[in-house]
């Protein structure tokens, strides 16, 4: 009997080219991901999803059929991973489909803070030529402090010690061997937020992370430093970035992600100039997309075939569940 795999975002398109092909799958596309048609939904065997599809009980209830989901994604807060295990429901992502799209989009932010790009393109076309307001920051050697050091904080690793940087960074459950490989030192939080001339963060979503920049912490941070967040919009406490900001004591701030998406039209965040904002798209290259799309349907194809599973969620790593920051 072929099994039913219901596709249901358009970005994952390249899945359902690869699974039309076998046989033995039944592939339909949904163009509502947040509307599922019932019809498909209830006998569906597999769900290739990203983002914007929410997995919790009540859909789970509906789709009696399913043993499989696999998000096209790194980040898995849209899954409600409790109720699928009580469900008895595979759960994998792709978590490696989209680190040169992340690493890209936050070196796009800092080349555009550092260089004021988003102001002086705004003056050019308003026939503004003051090019004495704008005056930018050479990287070569600063210090590029990097919090969370796993796939996509090692890229951006590279990228800054190609530009001459000195990297510094932070992450308790990365080895020592990774920081030897990389040539850069291991130093506490405390420490890499009082050094880094530049700063980001590559961390995922869970209780330790939670507002981990918050008031208690821009106290103390390197004055004058550039702040990127392209991981998710909790880690920042807004409310504590805008005093921050307030006070001068950030030179610019960039953000692909925030508390609440989207952002809102009246967020403080939007009255900064020195503040350069993007809708959440760090994985949203077509290449990180064919990428995403491609593991998906193989480990779909694997798990059908033998069983076998890579990726799978929750992630059996120490960092999932740890306790809330407490800070250094």
């Amino acid at each position: 009997m072929k099994k039913k795999i219901l596709i249901t975002d358009r970005f994952a398109h390249d899945s359902y080219l690869y699974l039309q092909q076998h046989s033995h799958f039944e592939v339909v596309r949904s163009d509502s991901p947040q509307h599922l048609p019932l019809e498909h939904l209830v006998s569906a065997n597999a769900l290739i999803i990203r983002s914007r599809t929410k997995i919790n009980e009540e859909l789970l209830q509906k789709a009696r059929q399913l043993q499989l989901i696999v998000t096209c994604t790194s980040g898995f807060d849209h899954i409600d991973l409790d109720a699928t295990q009580k469900w008895g429901v595979t759960v994998m992502h792709t978590p490696t489909a989209n680190i040169e799209s992340a690493a890209q989009l936050t070196w796009g932010l800092v080349l555009n803070c550092v260089n004021n790009i988003p102001q002086a393109s705004k003056m050019v076309k308003a026939g503004d030529w003051n090019r004495d307001l704008i005056t930018g920051m050479e990287l070569t050697g600063r210090t590029y402090g990097i919090v969370g050091l796993g796939r996509i904080g090692s890229r951006v690793a590279e990228l800054a010690q190609a530009f001459g940087m000195n990297v510094v960074a932070y992450d308790p459950y990365q080895e020592d061997d990774v920081f030897e490989r990389l040539h850069i030192p291991r130093l506490s939080y405390e420490e890499v937020l009082k050094t880094a001339d530049v700063l980001s963060f590559h961390v995922p979503k869970t209780l330790e992370t939670e507002h981990m920049l918050n008031r208690s912490q821009f106290e103390y941070i390197h004055r004058g430093i550039v702040l990127i967040n392209t991981s998710r919009g909790s880690v920042i406490n807004e409310n504590d970035l805008c005093e921050a900001l307030e006070k001068g004591w950030l030179r610019s701030v960039g953000l692909d992600v925030f508390e609440k998406e989207p952002l809102h039209r009246n967020s403080n965040l939007l009255k900064y100039p020195n503040v350069v904002l993007t809708p959440h798209i760090g994985a949203n290259t077509e290449d990180a997309f064919f990428k995403a799309s491609q593991i998906a349907a193989n480990k779909l194809m694997a798990f059908f075939v033998d069983g076998s599973t890579s990726d799978t969620l929750p992630p059996r790593a120490p960092w999932y569940g740890a306790a809330p920051f407490k800070g250094e």
